[in-house]
């Protein structure tokens, strides 16, 4: 993975973790539909990471990913990329311009791996729609373990910025994976 410096959104996301949580049941949750879009639809500039081979897309590293396609707020192409067992980071570009954000390289799980304020490591999942700004980050403590937690926290992309607009809650939604992540 790539070395990068640590932003807002990377300081947000690992605070999280570590504050009180609160039951997701408590309120409805907030919906990808409350918050969206519209859809670009220029000229798709991908990122300069990505490469065709025969079938698939690969990544710097030589892993797959899902090919360009917008996935986010209108505009934006997240890719989860592997670096091995439960080892992933996330990459986005803004494929109106071919642009490279670094707003979610909070979320990246490398070695070691994060760990929560008691000592538990855990691996980050985003989900996040094509037509919404909204981006939801699922932490699993105990990834893979037999024990394994969910907690749950929901973003909002505001100029260029993701802000919190819940915070930590125990337990997680059912949401389906879109390409790229």
């Amino acid at each position: 993975m790539p070395k990068r410096k640590p932003t807002l959104a990377g300081l947000l996301a690992g605070l999280a973790l570590i504050l009180p949580c609160a039951p997701l049941a408590a309120a409805d949750p907030p919906r990808f539909e409350d918050f969206a879009v519209p859809l670009y639809d220029g000229t798709v500039h991908p990122p300069q990471w990505i490469r065709q081979a025969e079938r698939w897309w690969t990544d710097e590293l030589g892993k797959r990913v899902e090919g360009p396609q917008i996935n986010f707020a209108g505009k934006y192409f997240i890719a989860a990329h592997s670096c091995g067992t439960g080892c992933r980071y996330y990459t986005m570009t803004d494929l109106s311009t071919g642009r490279e954000s670094r707003l979610l390289d909070g979320f990246a799980t490398a070695e070691p791996a994060p760990k929560t304020r008691d000592g538990r490591e855990y691996l980050t999942i985003l989900y996040s729609r094509s037509g919404s700004r909204m981006l939801i980050a699922q932490y699993h403590v105990d990834f893979g373990k037999e024990k394994e937690e969910c907690r749950e926290r929901v973003f909002l992309l505001e100029k260029n910025r993701l802000k919190p607009i819940t915070g930590t809650r125990r337990g997680c939604r059912e949401l389906e994976s879109q390409p790229g992540l």
